[in-house]
């Protein structure tokens, strides 16, 4: 066992590093404007796996409802939390793939994840690039940013994440008990599926990245026992997201960028007037939050398409041995009209 997840360490780090040197072929305009705030995963990972897995420290047996007291309280220690966490969210995930072994072994650190830097083309909605930021960056040198890669004609957002698929995977600080669970099996997924060709396409960019998140997503519903639960569709910051972001899509079709650019900042003033807090609403704002398929800025339909396949199988462990072979949308597509005949 010990032989298998070492040779599993070194596989993954090596998908890694793949994936964020992959973009480095030369030194941008844009690279070297965040050369000294980029998120070294490589670093992390040979800096934090080593204490997870030598990590033998006693922790107290706290039951669910003294977890959710003492989150909500701040009166449980890191190592508390998280081995409680580790606990419950592995033993509910072998339970619901039947397996006796957990691999990849469940690892995370409850702290405050790195931010991303999303950047779109003007004219359409697209998630061209997403680099890793620190997460201790100043507000103005954000703007900063921002504003310097926006007058390279793109759009450009860096965003707080709740988590992030590194191995251990991060997860945000949270007094919500089951944005915690549900994150941690999240991230969890992510490192499952990078053993199977719906995992590796997440590299494809694209559908591909959507596909996965909102299938970890669902499993993440699954492993917390909420698959049943909708986020209210009346919601109204819901309401608000989802008609400025096909109002947006109407723009931009026609080739209006800058209408479409004025149109958002006006809507961002106008739900902010409702009581939200959004700094900014742009193509890149869209171009992330839309790889998520119960996302309000979502404009797929795989959220609903995962839904109805998972319901065509006797268990979520027979959906996940199937889905996770494909690794392009028409795969999926074609696996829907099957499972409908």
């Amino acid at each position: 066992m010990i032989k298998k997840f070492s040779k599993f360490i070194i596989f993954f780090s090596f998908i890694l590093i793949i994936v964020f040197v992959r973009d480095v072929e030369r030194i941008s305009n844009i690279e070297k404007l965040i050369v000294t705030h980029k998120f070294n995963i490589l670093f992390w990972e040979l800096e934090n796996l080593p204490k997870k897995i030598l990590n033998f420290t006693d922790s107290r047996n706290l039951t669910e409802e003294e977890i959710r007291k003492a989150i909500i309280e701040e009166s449980i220690s890191p190592d508390d939390l998280e081995d409680f966490f580790q606990k419950k969210v592995s033993s509910r995930i072998k339970e619901t793939l039947s397996m006796k072994f957990l691999f990849p072994p469940l690892s995370f650190s409850i702290e405050n994840p790195p931010k991303v830097l999303v950047i779109s083309p003007r004219d359409k909605i697209f998630q061209q690039r997403a680099i890793l930021l620190k997460n201790q960056i100043p507000e103005e040198e954000i703007i900063l940013i921002e504003n310097s890669i926006d007058s390279m004609n793109y759009s450009s957002i860096i965003l707080d994440t709740g988590g992030f698929a590194a191995y251990p995977s991060i997860i945000k600080p949270s007094k919500n008990f089951d944005f915690l669970f549900s994150t941690i099996a999240h991230e969890w997924l992510h490192h499952y599926l990078i053993f199977s060709p719906l995992g590796r396409s997440y590299f494809k960019g694209g559908d591909m990245v959507s596909i996965n998140e909102t299938l970890a997503d669902l499993f993440a519903s699954e492993i917390l026992g909420r698959s049943d639960e909708r986020k209210p569709s009346h919601n109204k910051f819901r309401i608000m997201m989802k008609e400025t972001r096909q109002r947006v899509d109407d723009l931009l079709e026609k080739g209006l960028f800058d209408e479409a650019e004025f149109y958002m900042n006006k809507r961002k003033e106008f739900i902010n007037s409702e009581g939200y807090s959004i700094r900014k609403i742009n193509q890149a704002y869209f171009a992330f939050h839309g790889n998520y398929g119960d996302s309000p800025s979502s404009t797929h339909n795989y959220d609903k398409d995962l839904k109805y396949l998972l319901s065509t199988y006797d268990s979520f462990e027979e959906f996940l041995n199937e889905i996770k072979n494909i690794d392009e949308p028409k795969q999926l597509e074609k696996l829907i009209n099957l499972r409908s005949n």
